[in-house]
């Protein structure tokens, strides 16, 4: 590759972080104890902190930030959720999302992420469960008899 090249990639901001492209940095005490749905969301690992995992991500109608944390239970909570949403073939879209501000045995704050489905998800959800129990009702799983092996 080139430097013409790289300087396209460069300036086009390509990447996993072209979501982040032409926003400000939001604070996430901002987001505490309120209801957002994640538009975005992108784990990368840190250069400046030892390899460190950071979620960044958009939120829903606010095209003007991008929020950033460092906080490995809100790291592994999103990264769990986006797991869990990538199985089930749906998007950020489906969740309520909200950061809340804990405190430890030891007097440390921090947040940790709660997360609930929107209820016309959770009824889709429901009806799509109920359809697939219902398909493996209709076929059925043969048993052989103890003494019937078929080796």
């Amino acid at each position: 590759m080139g430097i013409r090249e790289s300087l396209n990639k460069v300036n086009s901001m390509t990447g996993e972080l072209a979501f982040i492209a032409g926003r400000e940095k939001g604070e996430i005490d901002d987001l505490l104890d309120e209801d957002i749905t994640i538009d975005e969301l992108a784990i990368v690992t840190s250069k400046f902190d030892n390899g460190k995992e950071n979620a960044v991500f958009t939120v829903a109608d606010d095209h003007r930030r991008f929020y950033r944390t460092g906080s490995s239970t809100a790291v592994a909570a999103l990264k769990e959720l986006a797991a869990g949403l990538e199985e089930d073939g749906l998007g950020w879209d489906a969740l309520t999302v909200r950061f809340e501000r804990v405190k430890s045995k030891q007097g440390r704050r921090y947040y940790v992420v709660k997360a609930e489905l929107k209820p016309a998800v959770e009824a889709a959800l429901a009806k799509r469960d109920a359809a697939k129990g219902a398909a493996a009702k209709d076929f059925p799983v043969p048993e052989l008899p103890e003494d019937d092996f078929p080796f």
